[in-house]
Order: C-alpha cells, then sequence, then structure tokens
C-alpha cells in the first residue's frame, strides 16, 4: 500500500500541488479542481494526512474522468470514501491485524496507518453493507 510520500509522488506526477495549511472549518483536507490543488490540514498526525491525501487525489481523478460531475456531491464523496479504503488497506493485512487485535478498530487502523473511520468504512464494504453509486441523469 501507498505510503504517505508515495502518494505526494503521484500527486505531483499529477500536476497537483499538495499544500498544508490551518483549515477552519470540519474538513481534514480539500481538492481545488480549478487550481489544481490539495490543501491538507496542517495539524493532522500521520495516518490522518496519509488517508487524506489519497481521498483528495481520488476527487481530483474523478474531476480528471468526468465522474465527479455525473454525481451530486454526497454520492461522489460516499464512492470517494469507499476507493479510499480499497487503496489504502490490503485484504491480508487487515484479515491478520483483525486477528491479532481481536478486531479493535482503533489498534487495526494505527496497525494498517490508516484512520478509524476508514477501517469502519472497510468493514462496511466487507460486510456488502456500502451503499450503490448513484448517477444523476442530466
Amino acid at each position: 500500500m501507498n505510503s504517505y510520500h508515495d502518494l505526494l509522488c503521484i500527486a505531483h506526477s499529477m500536476g497537483l500541488q499538495v499544500v498544508e495549511a490551518i483549515i477552519n472549518d470540519d474538513r481534514l483536507g480539500s481538492y481545488q479542481h480549478n487550481r489544481r490543488r490539495i490543501t491538507l490540514d496542517e495539524r493532522l498526525n500521520d495516518n490522518q494526512k496519509r488517508v487524506t491525501l489519497q481521498h483528495e487525489i481520488i476527487h481530483a481523478e474523478h474531476w480528471r474522468d468526468g465522474i465527479a460531475q455525473l454525481m451530486g456531491h454526497d454520492v461522489e464523496e460516499q464512492k470517494t470514501w469507499r476507493e479510499t479504503a480499497l487503496r489504502l488497506i490490503d485484504p491480508q493485512e487487515y484479515a491478520n491485524a483483525e486477528e491479532t487485535y481481536d478486531a479493535c478498530p482503533y489498534k487495526i487502523a494505527d496497525e494498517l496507518g490508516v484512520t478509524v473511520n476508514l477501517v469502519r468504512d472497510y468493514r462496511k464494504i466487507l460486510e456488502g453493507m456500502a451503499e450503490p453509486y448513484k448517477i444523476i441523469q442530466r
């Protein structure tokens, strides 16, 4: 799975600028398509930075591929979180961590270098509970 450094290289290869700054709302990061910029809240811990950078790269890919324009914001956000979980969590590593830590999401997240919320998203995928995507008809 990609390290934070690997993700920075991916972002730069896509022509994206990655900056850290204080974000004064409840978001951990943002992607500004018109500026080709990803902003990460500078107060994030290492796991949050890795997850947030991957998440924002996926937003950039959705804009590049024209997917973001076909979905409502909430649906595209849900799709982005699902893809983030699938890219950052290796199934075998997850299974090993779940067995080792008796399914404790906090310990699993720390072991895998992700956030607890991402572990929860991954569990929803495994349980088949992740909501299907809805395309907006235009």
